[in-house]
This record gives structure tokens, sequence and C-alpha cells, in this order.
């Protein structure tokens, strides 16, 4: 079955990227389990059709044939998550955004999906310098976006992020006194620059050719390690993501940095890298089952309800629950 789950992984992506339009040969991986969490909540498949699924892909066959029309077309229309330096500050995507956050701040203090409950999370329980960082605000971003449909209606509402690369200075959007995505204080100006040293081409394309995953992702730490700081960053966390984080300044330099509506575009960002990382330059990811095999308890669902998710289930999110404006 072990051979199964892992052309099962495969087939998700290969279809996944023909579906949009892009082929790619696929290095094989080795997660050792089924991902319920993202098939059963993304697609409504069935324990069934995923066991199905793994022995078409063992078999050679295709994962579309154990799937309805229904679910390969949410697979192939899956929200796209656009970088919010080329919207408008009426486009849909930054309204629906600054409604949810309004609603968040509007729930009752004790609702985890409330604007400081989800940012106490990240304060009390974010993962750093380790090779769980990706993969822990990967899932933090994820069930996010979940919450910020289920409180505005927008089934189909992505996040943006921001392109520091290309976008130096923090966008418009953010400096709208009237809009819920203010927040004040913030060290940077609308007219500060993030430099060279920290976001330029050069210095991306360096992290992104590093082929190994530890030395892109950061250190190694045991099976279900909840330490807030691991051993040491790789290169993408050490640069870009933490740099950022001070240039913006206010609470973006500190722990509670997702009080700032920024933060999540900051991290958006961030995913879109090892998107590119994972799948458009065809690196692998660990199958150290210490990686692959851990689990976070720490968020809620978009009804507010605690949830699990392992390290597996979210290498798969790209492939199955959203997409980047750069995979289209």
């Amino acid at each position: 079955m072990a051979t199964g789950i892992v052309k099962l992984t495969e087939s998700f992506r290969n279809e996944a990227n023909v579906s949009a339009g892009h082929s790619h040969s696929c290095k094989k991986r080795s997660p050792e389990e089924v991902p319920l969490l993202v098939a059963v909540e993304t697609l409504g498949l069935t324990r069934r059709q995923l066991f199905q699924i793994a022995a078409l892909a063992a078999g050679g066959g295709s994962l579309m044939s154990a799937c309805t029309s229904e679910q390969i077309e949410h697979i192939r229309n899956r929200p796209i998550r656009k970088n919010i330096g080329t919207l408008a500050p009426n486009d849909p995507i930054v309204t629906t955004y600054a409604a949810a956050i309004s609603a968040m701040h509007a729930l009752p203090s004790t609702d985890k999906r409330n604007w400081e409950q989800q940012a106490q999370i990240h304060n009390k329980l974010c993962r750093h310098d380790s090779w769980l960082i990706w993969p822990w605000h990967r899932a933090y971003l994820w069930y996010f976006e979940e919450i910020c449909r289920e409180l505005t209606g927008h089934n189909d509402f992505a996040l943006p992020y921001w392109n520091w690369t290309t976008s130096r200075q923090i966008p418009a959007v953010f400096w709208d006194s009237s809009s819920a995505l203010f927040h004040s204080p913030r060290t940077a100006t609308s007219s500060s620059s993030a430099p060279d040293w920290m976001v330029g081409p050069t210095v991306i394309d360096n992290i992104l050719n590093e082929t190994n995953f530890i030395a892109f992702a950061g250190d190694a730490v045991p099976l279900n390690d909840t330490a807030q700081f691991g051993p040491a960053a790789g290169p993408l966390e050490a640069t870009p993501h933490n740099n950022i984080h001070v240039f913006v300044g206010g609470d973006m330099s500190v722990f509670t940095s997702p009080r700032d509506p920024i933060f999540w575009t900051h991290h958006g960002r961030v995913d879109e890298l090892w998107v590119e990382w994972n799948i458009l330059r065809n690196n692998s990811n660990t199958n150290d089952t210490a990686w692959t095999n851990t689990e976070f308890t720490d968020f809620v669902d978009r009804k507010g309800n605690p949830v699990t998710i392992s390290v597996l289930t979210t290498v798969l999110l790209p492939y199955l629950s959203y997409r980047y404006d750069t995979q289209v």
C-alpha cells in the first residue's frame, strides 16, 4: 500500500497540474498515510474512494476514474491565490478579505475564530527554526482562509499574497485607514521599500536553487515536536521571511504578528515560494516520517471546531484545495 500512496500523491500532483494546463515530470514522494482530512473536507471523497484511488494509482490508473465529475471540477477550479499588488482596492478578493477581518473582530472573544484568538494561536503555538515552519504555517493559512469563507459566505475566496520581490513597498490597500486592512503601528511607511539584500530576485533564486530539503526548510526535529523554536532556520525563513517581519514593524515584528492583516499575505508569499520550490521546480520534500507523520492540533475549522492535520496533508493542499496565480 505504501507504493500506492506514493503514486496517489504523484497522481494528484500530475493531474492537478495537467488540468491547470501544466505538465511537469515529478520526483517520487514517500508519504505514509492517506490524506483523509483534505480529501473529505475539500472534495467530499469517502474513505472507500481514497483507497480506490490508491489502488488505481498503484496499477498505473488515474485518480480521475475514482472521482465524481463534481470532485474533478473542484480540483480543476480550486480557488486561485493572487498577488495583492496587482489587485485594485475594490477587487472582490480585497473587499472580501477586509469583510472577513471585520467579521472576525465582531465575533465573541471566546470564539476561536475571533481575530485576537487567531493571533494568539501564532503567539503561543507557532513553529519556527525547523523543518516544521512551512507546513505549520500552511495549515494555519488554510484554516484561516476557510474561516474567511465561512464568515463572508464567499466559498471561492482565496487569500491574496504580497509578492515583496516585485512590489517592494507595502501595498496601498493596507494604508487605507477606513479599511479593516489598516493596522497601526507599523515601522514602515507607505514609501518604505524592502531592499535587494532582503527580497531581491537574486536572493530568492539562490534560495530556490537549493535542492536539499533540510538546507532549504530548516533543521529536523522529532516526531510531533511542539517547541516553538527549533535548532536552526533555513534561508527562506532566515532572510526574506524574518526580515520582512522586521521591515513592516509594529505587531509584525513580534509573535502577535497576525494582528496585522499584512501577516497573512506575507506568509502567503512564503508559501507560494515553497510551492515553486516543491511543485514548479520539482524538488522533493523529505520522506522522513518524523516530518510526514507529525500532526498539528493547534487550529480550528471554519465552524470553530478543533482539528488535527498532518504534515503530509499540508503537502497536498496546493494540489487539491488552492493554487497560486504562478501555477496557472
